[in-house]
């Protein structure tokens, strides 16, 4: 795929699975052997957060990686990592790079503001 075929395939991943709150469309996105921890990723959050939204701020991309600089926007009305919902809006950051291989994600790596989202919530 082309390096911009590669960013489509991101952008339409985040608007799809995760603001769409469809993670049956997963198998469009990812390989087999990754996908089960996406799933549990996207159970997790949208459990804790169910109006969670992310933008896209920044995205670059080279060869077979896509680079994204994201957003979360959400409500804490379940239960996250043993914190009960508070009720309070949350935002936080993340980077995350996607490996791409024919037209579906097979790595991903991450760092996010986990410390700034746990502060949020016990604050």
């Amino acid at each position: 795929m082309s390096v911009q075929a590669n960013k489509d395939l991101v952008r339409k991943m985040i608007d799809e699975v995760w603001n769409a709150r469809d993670p049956g469309r997963l198998p469009q996105f990812w390989v087999d052997e990754t996908r089960p921890e996406v799933e549990g990723l996207h159970h997790m959050l949208t459990e804790a957060f169910p109006d969670l939204h992310i933008d896209i701020d920044d995205i670059v991309a080279e060869a077979d990686r896509v680079v994204t600089r994201l957003s979360f926007h959400g409500t804490h009305q379940g239960p996250f990592r043993d914190i009960e919902p508070t009720g309070r809006p949350v935002h936080f950051t993340a980077i995350r790079i996607y490996r791409i291989v024919g037209d579906r994600v097979v790595e991903t790596w991450a760092n996010q503001d986990s410390l700034g989202l746990l502060q949020q919530l016990k604050s």
